[in-house]
């Protein structure tokens, strides 16, 4: 990637019902959709004004669950991207889907718009466990979308969460028998958050629902990232694992801290040490765009320190780390060795430097939020 290149993100944040553990900005009234998507397009065509020299790499539809949309709406949003964007040198191109809303004419159409790429959002093949935390699909839904979409794709990622109410050995088992037997591309598995404000975290709170022991999932952890490895996975971010050549083109722009640009509410941008979030009211939202104002809750042009805090917070996420050079050649010799100084003081047994990398340590990766809240520590 080069100074020039730009992924995309666009926020879908629609679904047919919300699940208990999520966080993310989402809404289940569906009425609002056809007016929200008129929305994103004068969104891409008050940001494309400012970004012609970019060349857009990567586009993510992301949500939310985009494959509930009718076709019409994303080709809509598709050609307002070719019109005011260079897309010419696009390589990866990915929608999130829902087990229970893949069809096959859904996914002929996104082919032929050119998505190359597809998340499906499994969070465990356990019944008992997708019943509990609110989804809608079972795990033969699973197994019958899965199969379609490797008939149109074949870079698939799908998602998993460890830890959620009603986890053990076996399901982890089952989860991980899918994934030998099936081979997708892409795995993502998350260790489940609970202390975000959901209605599964005041379930538990409640002593409505329980968690897993934190010693049992540090195991599981181990032993998953043993198992894919085991069946040629490479584990190369602290969530995620790739079949050769299938590692995520677009979430590694963020890693790296390169240029992105996020539409729709809640989305995030980074933009040349610019960064920005969208606001999460969607009235708010529709209001400033109607109005030709960027629809900003948050933003900052940082300076080379914060742009290197932040380069460094996102790249240690990789397990290759961050090459020592390339940080050198961004922010100059004396800023990166005074930070890596003392990141090195505050959190020398969790992080590894070799052969011009920085990276977290076996004990940095089991333990990466502390790392991650020693860096934000550092000043300048």
């Amino acid at each position: 990637m080069n100074c020039n290149d730009l992924g995309i993100y666009i926020h879908i944040p629609f679904c047919t019902k919300r699940c208990l553990y999520c966080d993310y900005t989402s809404f289940t009234n569906l009425e609002l959709i056809e007016k929200y998507f008129d929305t994103l397009k004068k969104e891409i065509i008050l940001k494309s004004r400012e970004s012609k020299s970019f060349k857009i790499k990567t586009i993510y539809l992301g949500g939310g669950t985009p494959s509930i949309i009718k076709t019409d709406l994303i080709e809509d949003i598709f050609f307002t991207l070719l019109n005011n964007y260079d897309i010419n040198s696009l390589e990866e191109f990915t929608i999130e889907v829902n087990p229970e809303s893949v069809r096959e004419d859904k996914l002929s159409f996104y082919k032929s718009i050119g998505i190359n790429r597809i998340s499906i959002g499994f969070q465990s093949t356990t019944n008992e466990i997708l019943k509990k935390v609110g989804r809608i699909h079972r795990f033969e839904e699973e197994i019958r979308a899965f199969s379609l979409l490797k008939k149109y794709f074949d870079n698939i990622n799908v998602d998993f969460i460890l830890g959620l109410p009603g986890e053990n050995t076996n399901t982890v088992a089952k989860n991980l028998e899918f994934i030998q037997n099936f081979q997708p591309s892409h795995i993502s598995y998350y260790l489940f958050d609970a202390s975000h404000d959901t209605p599964l975290k005041f379930l538990l709170n409640d002593g409505k629902m329980y968690l897993p022991d934190e010693d049992f999932l540090a195991g599981q952890l181990d032993l998953i990232d043993n198992f894919l490895k085991n069946i040629n996975y490479k584990h190369y971010e602290i969530s995620s694992w790739a079949l050769l050549s299938k590692e995520s083109m677009h979430n590694k722009l963020y890693w790296h801290n390169l240029n992105y640009q996020g539409f729709g509410i809640s989305a995030g941008g980074h933009v040349n040490n610019f960064r920005y979030v969208n606001t999460s009211s969607i009235n708010n939202y529709i209001k400033y765009i109607n109005e030709g104002v960027f629809p900003y809750e948050y933003q900052n042009s940082n300076d080379s320190f914060h742009e290197l805090i932040e380069t460094l917070f996102m790249g240690l996420r990789l397990l290759d780390g961050i090459n020592y050079v390339s940080l050198v050649n961004r922010f100059g010799k004396t800023l990166t060795d005074k930070v890596i100084d003392n990141l090195k003081k505050n959190v020398e047994n969790y992080i590894c430097i070799k052969d011009n990398h920085i990276k977290l340590s076996k004990k940095g990766l089991d333990y990466s939020r502390y790392v991650f809240e020693k860096l934000l520590d550092i000043t300048y």
